[in-house]
């Protein structure tokens, strides 16, 4: 069977291929580009979120640095490494991932505010070495958020986020 089977393609005419389609390949700014400024800004917000967790996991400040570059404002960094300084020390890691509830994003020329009702329930610190985690690093389920975003050499950028002891129903 095998044989007639090698035997029966054996015989068949060659066809032409009709020619492939080149890929199209877009940069992440052309990509972007495309994206409304609301769907920008909450782009930015959400890469922020995931930047200052990969900030605290650097764990040096050189690496995160560089991580928080692209989501924050060169000003802000030298608090953020600061304040990323006292996990690091303890030798802390991230545990589990806020999930974003985005209320409301307003975008005005160059500044956006986004409201976020932000679950940290799950979203907390860990002790690198020993895998134990820090109960009391994890957050409110609705924490009520405001976020500035200033818009510089064309990426829009966190410049301030504001906890409001009000609840999200509120």
């Amino acid at each position: 069977a095998l044989a007639l089977a090698a035997a029966g393609c054996a015989g068949q005419a060659s066809v032409p291929l009709p020619p492939k389609a080149a890929a199209v390949m877009r940069s992440p700014a052309q990509v972007a580009d495309q994206l409304s400024p609301r769907q920008q800004v909450m782009a930015a917000y959400a890469g922020y979120w995931q930047a200052s967790d990969d900030a605290v996991n650097a764990g040096s400040a050189g690496p995160a640095r560089r991580i928080l570059a692209r989501y924050v404002p060169a000003t802000a960094i030298p608090d953020l490494i600061a304040a990323l300084r006292q996990d690091w020390d303890t030798h802390s890691v991230v545990d589990g991932n806020p999930v974003l509830h985005i209320v409301s994003v307003t975008v005005r020329q160059r500044r956006a505010t986004v409201h976020d009702c932000i679950d940290l329930s799950h979203a907390g610190l860990k002790n690198a070495r020993t895998g134990v985690v820090l109960p009391h690093s994890f957050g409110n389920a609705r924490a009520n958020y405001y976020a500035n975003l200033v818009l510089r050499g064309g990426r829009w950028l966190v410049s301030n986020i504001v906890p409001v002891v009000a609840s999200c129903d509120s």
